[in-house]
């Protein structure tokens, strides 16, 4: 039976609780990803943090106007009409088409803000310190049912407390889909 370690990526981008929430930003964008592994020094995975953390924190500055705070709370809102594209996480990652027609997602809405707003915080004050995590040695059908039941989309895959590998439901559909089983 396959197993995550045939699946997973072992090249995963990630960040330490010392990066400033404003390199995590430009990160994200260098990246073009919307969340990453928190590791220490010694490349043990100590949290994951993502764009939504970014802005709970934007929501709850005085300096975003309000305005802003307000758009950034609808673009993770779960009214239905606004979506086109629920599920980062889990959580509701939105695209609104706007009047002119054009698309509006969460990043584009969090690089509107000045960085330096982000310079004072670290990643370890925003991130979730318990990520889903699941050994190499796992079979699919254990990630299968860990992504399902969790309702989130990547997890990250550590072995001896060293963050090893992420693995999406893309890495698992393109298995099926190539014939794996």
């Amino acid at each position: 039976m396959t197993k995550v370690r045939d699946l997973m990526k072992s090249e995963v981008a990630t960040v330490t609780p010392e990066t400033t929430v404003a390199e995590f930003v430009e990160f994200l964008d260098r990246h073009s990803i919307t969340g990453a592994p928190v590791v220490d020094s010694g490349g043990a995975l100590v949290g994951v943090v993502s764009v939504r953390d970014v802005v709970r924190l934007a929501r709850q500055m005085d300096e975003v106007p309000e305005a802003m705070r307000w758009g950034l709370g609808r673009t993770l809102a779960s009214d239905p009409s606004t979506l086109l594209d629920p599920g980062v996480e889990g959580e509701f990652f939105a695209y609104f088409v706007t009047e002119g027609g054009g698309f509006v997602d969460v990043s584009s809405r969090i690089r509107e803000l000045p960085q330096k707003l982000f310079e004072g915080y670290e990643v370890e004050t925003i991130m979730s310190p318990a990520p889903v995590t699941i050994s190499p040695d796992a079979t699919v059908v254990a990630l299968a049912r860990s992504l399902r039941d969790r309702n989130i989309h990547r997890v990250l895959v550590v072995e001896d407390g060293q963050l090893v590998g992420i693995v999406t439901t893309t890495d698992l559909l393109d298995h099926v889909a190539d014939g794996g089983a």
